[in-house]
């Protein structure tokens, strides 16, 4: 047998096993989130234009995603949306928003190395 075709079946069996176990722990990678419409953020996210993507989680709640350090530009749609932003809480990664008649508390956190994960509106 030849070398080529030897890599080629060694690089299939990696990409099947690396597949597999993927399928089997979705759940410890990806968390709450489901991993398709997370990994179509992500690549909303890196190759298309977007600064701030939609995802749901297992239980269909709303979430944004930005690249880390980008909540500037969550805070520009939600002024878009009518919401002023309020406070800024670094500390415990909050932003409170102003809607005219009451405040809304909206959390987010660190997910992966480079982005950040933002809790849906209401």
């Amino acid at each position: 047998m030849s070398k080529r075709f030897l890599l080629t079946v060694a690089a299939g069996g990696c990409i099947i096993i690396f597949g597999a176990l993927l399928l089997l722990n979705w759940e410890r990678v990806f968390g709450d989130y489901r991993p398709i419409q997370t990994a179509t953020a992500v690549f909303k996210l890196e190759v298309g234009s977007q600064g701030v993507a939609e995802t749901t989680d297992s239980d269909d709640a709303l979430h944004y995603m930005v690249k880390k350090g980008h909540l500037d530009e969550y805070i520009q749609l939600m002024n878009e949306k009518g919401y002023l932003l309020k406070e800024k809480d670094i500390d415990h990664n909050r932003l409170v928003f102003n809607d005219g008649q009451e405040d809304e508390q909206i959390y987010y956190k660190r997910f992966a190395r480079k982005y950040t994960m933002i809790d849906g509106e209401g």
